[in-house]
């Protein structure tokens, strides 16, 4: 699978033009300080849920997240951001005698019906496939994933899902650099000219990031979204007008 955004070069506009057409591109590649995907990551703000359990004979678990192939400890359990496509590939025991029978990531929502309860070689977009009230504790942050064997139930561990954040819109104003936070205003003349530098998020590599600008009577705004869901907003004021 090739989910890959295109990276752009720098983006430079004319303020006197930004109330026609619309920006709308790829935010470039940058990414944000610490990698969300990065094998044993525990870096959710709530805490993210691990698999602890004597009981544990599940080795690992094997997934592609955006296309990119990735190894999971299930006793670290799997960090993404809203919006990552997750394909659960396979999982292994400790003991490699003992087949793999289903995997199942607890609340997600297939479309498909007469579905076994094997969600390997699925392609789950984790913004919009998972169901809330089937997390643990219903608030869409921890999700199960149960392993079973011939036998019943062998192993699991928790898919922790954080929201998109904004880390910081760095821009330039004509030839002064500024960088600005989800909300915090845009100030601007008509006659400024302004050039996007970079945008960082907390999300890997920018992935199906998208920003765009909204002008109109009532709302001028850039918004930032993922999966056409928005999940920040610079403010547009103008200014000596």
């Amino acid at each position: 699978m090739n989910h890959k955004i295109i990276k752009m070069g720098q983006l430079t506009f004319s303020i006197a033009l930004i109330t026609f057409g619309s920006l709308s591109s790829r935010v470039m590649g940058s990414e944000s300080p610490q990698d969300p995907l990065k094998q044993g990551t525990t870096g959710d703000k709530a805490g993210s849920q691990q698999a602890k359990d004597p009981d544990q004979r599940l080795e690992s678990l094997v997934v592609e997240v955006n296309g990119e192939r990735r190894i999971v400890n299930p006793t670290v359990g799997l960090d993404l951001v809203a919006g990552d496509l997750l394909t659960i590939v396979d999982a292994f025991h400790l003991d490699k005698s003992i087949p793999v029978k289903s995997v199942d990531l607890v609340g997600y929502r297939s479309r498909l019906s007469n579905t076994s309860g094997d969600d390997r070689r699925r392609v789950i977009d984790t913004g919009r496939n998972l169901s809330k009230k089937r997390s643990r504790g219903g608030e869409g942050k921890h999700y199960r994933i149960e392993v079973s064997g011939p036998e019943g139930p062998t192993g699991f561990t928790f898919l922790n899902i954080r929201e998109p954040e904004l880390l910081a819109f760095e821009i330039e104003i004509n030839g002064k650099v500024q960088k600005l936070v989800a909300n915090e205003p845009l100030l601007i003349g008509p006659s400024d000219v302004i050039r996007v530098i970079d945008v960082r998020t907390n999300v890997r590599g920018n992935e199906n990031v998208q920003y765009d600008k909204v002008y109109s009577r009532s709302v001028k705004e850039i918004r930032f979204s993922r999966g056409g869901r928005v999940f920040a907003r610079i403010p547009i004021e103008w200014q000596g007008r």
